[in-house]
């Protein structure tokens, strides 16, 4: 028989410990209920606490970041106006030396002037930006009092002198091949007045325009040339050759502009301005002259004649430009281009003296390359051969633009 008394009394003890182990469990769930709603409200307060103080810290990098903001402006402004003061000083004292010189040249004094120049190129210089100066107030004050006739004419014969001075070391050191006395003068007559002088001193001196056409005229010779072109005016027999003498005197301009830009480049601070007037004096002064002497005999007979004349020498006139346009791009473009970087950083070479080397070889390569293609046939002969004073300090200031240089060459 099922006796369930013993069973009932093991589920009553079961049922007492699971009673008790539910209140301990209950006390417990309650204790760390408030434990974790302490820990909760502590935390909200922390995260408050240090929300304020991000938000504190951030207003003071703000305020700091204002002020920083301030103080830089604040700098920069006073740094311009130091700068200010620094340039109107620095005028201020060129005008005072200025006016100097002036009081000492109206007084026929001109020890100053002969200290400068004997203290070597540098002194030569500023010679010439001092005389550049007093000649720019002599024309603002042209009509200023008489007791200043006397500072007029000393500082025209002393500038005339100068000029002449340096003309005739310029000259000296070219006939002697002396690059860097010619660069000297070449400096100091640009800072005088523009390196006008000397460029016509360069050029009227050129071997190629005093050796040239001094045997014989270039009517002699266009028409010994001319009688060589055998059948030009008849229509059944092919056109001659290009005129003999033209594709030579091509030959030799090529020659003097290749071989020239090596000399001019480290003599003239601007060798563009120099290579347009050389180039333009040739074009102008030879090339032009003998091609109209040759294209007039030629329409003289017969307009078969000059149409063939004309056509051929086209063709030369064509290949020499072509040439030309190429030596300037890969030789004087790179040598300006230095120049130009040389002088937006401060360091100006004296002329292109730090030329690169590779443009240097490319111009004696290209040289060479022309000179196996030109005529073996020689020539008998050659080609035909206050106020005031601070207008003065602005003036001085005034230079040729490179860049517009280099575009006129390479259209010419």
């Amino acid at each position: 028989m099922f006796e369930p008394k013993p069973f009932v009394r093991t589920y009553e003890r079961a049922l007492e410990k699971l009673l008790a182990s539910q209140g301990e469990l209950g006390s417990k769930i309650a204790q760390l209920e408030r434990s974790t709603k302490t820990y909760a409200e502590d935390h909200r307060k922390k995260m408050a606490r240090l929300k304020q103080t991000f938000a504190t810290v951030g207003s003071s990098f703000e305020r700091l970041e204002t002020q920083i903001s301030e103080v830089g402006s604040n700098t920069i402004r006073i740094g311009e106006q130091l700068d200010t003061v620094a340039k109107e000083k620095d005028r201020a004292e060129a005008i005072k030396e200025l006016v100097e010189f002036y009081a000492e040249l109206n007084e026929g004094n001109t020890s100053r002037l002969d200290e400068l120049l004997e203290g070597g190129s540098e002194g030569m210089i500023k010679v010439a930006h001092i005389l550049r100066r007093l000649n720019t107030i002599v024309v603002d004050n042209q009509y200023s009092a008489p007791t200043d006739s006397l500072a007029k004419r000393q500082i025209e014969i002393y500038s005339e002198n100068f000029e002449k001075n340096m003309l005739e070391n310029f000259e000296a050191a070219y006939r002697e091949n002396d690059i860097h006395n010619m660069s000297i003068a070449a400096r100091t007559l640009d800072a005088f007045n523009g390196g006008v002088s000397v460029v016509k001193a360069y050029i009227n001196q050129h071997p190629f325009f005093l050796s040239s056409m001094i045997n014989q005229s270039q009517d002699s010779i266009a028409e010994a040339s001319y009688q060589s072109m055998e059948g030009i005016s008849d229509i059944s027999r092919p056109p001659p050759a290009p005129d003999r003498w033209l594709a030579q005197l091509y030959a030799d301009t090529r020659d003097v502009m290749f071989k020239d830009w090596a000399v001019i480049s480290k003599v003239f601070p601007r060798p563009i301005d120099v290579m347009q007037q050389l180039l333009k004096r040739v074009f102008e002064q030879t090339i032009q002259s003998y091609l109209e002497t040759l294209l007039g005999r030629a329409e003289r007979q017969s307009k078969l004649a000059f149409l063939r004349v004309l056509s051929s020498s086209h063709i030369e006139t064509r290949k020499l430009v072509e040439d030309l346009q190429r030596f300037d791009a890969e030789t004087v473009t790179p040598a300006v281009t230095v120049l130009e970087s040389a002088r937006r950083s401060g360091n100006v070479p004296q002329g292109l003296l730090d030329m690169p080397s590779a443009a240097q070889t490319s111009s004696a390569q290209f040289s060479r390359s022309r000179a196996k293609k030109a005529p073996a046939s020689k020539r008998g002969g050659g080609r035909g051969g206050g106020d005031a004073e601070q207008s003065a300090i602005d003036d001085d200031d005034d230079l040729d633009d490179e860049a517009a240089a280099r575009d006129r060459l390479g259209e010419a």
